[in-house]
C-alpha cells in the first residue's frame, strides 16, 4: 500500500457548454494481481462523507463508492454498461457508453487514467463525462 496525491479533473456536457471542476484527495495505492486499487475518500455535497475505490485493469476501470451515495460503475472502451446508483434522493438506474479509457504508467505504477462517457440516468441522457485522474507519489 503505497500513499499518493490524487488530482481529479470532471468534465460535464449537457446541453450546451462543458462544465469542469477539480479536486485533490490524500489517497492510497496498491497492485493486487493484475489489477491496480486506488482507494481514497470525498465529501459529497448532501450525502457527506464517501469512500471511493478504483479497481484498474487493462480492460476495464470498476469505479466502487460506499457512504452517503454508492454505486458500482463499469467503464469499458466502446461497450455499454449497466448499474445502479444510491443517493439520498432515492436509487437511479444507471446506463454508461464508454468512448475513451486510457491509463498511462510511469516506472509501472499508473500515473494518469482517462475515462470519457455518455451516461444516462433512469433513462434519460445525462450528457458527456470526461474524468483525467493524476496520481503522484
Amino acid at each position: 500500500m503505497q500513499d499518493v496525491q490524487i488530482e481529479l479533473t470532471a468534465k460535464h456536457r449537457g446541453d450546451g457548454d462543458w462544465e469542469e471542476s477539480t479536486h485533490s484527495y490524500a489517497g492510497r495505492c496498491v497492485q493486487k494481481a493484475a489489477a491496480w486499487y486506488l482507494t481514497y475518500k470525498e465529501q459529497v455535497e448532501g450525502a457527506g462523507e464517501v469512500s471511493t475505490t478504483l479497481k484498474l485493469t487493462d480492460q476495464s476501470i470498476t469505479l466502487v463508492r460506499q457512504g452517503g451515495v454508492s454505486t458500482r460503475q463499469q467503464f469499458e472502451k466502446g461497450a455499454s454498461t449497466h448499474s445502479s446508483y444510491q443517493s439520498p434522493y432515492g436509487p437511479f438506474a444507471m446506463e454508461t457508453h464508454t468512448s475513451r479509457l486510457r491509463i498511462r504508467y510511469e516506472q509501472e505504477l499508473p500515473a494518469r487514467v482517462e475515462i470519457a462517457y455518455q451516461l444516462w440516468m433512469n433513462g434519460q441522457y445525462a450528457g458527456e463525462h470526461e474524468l483525467t485522474i493524476r496520481i503522484g507519489r
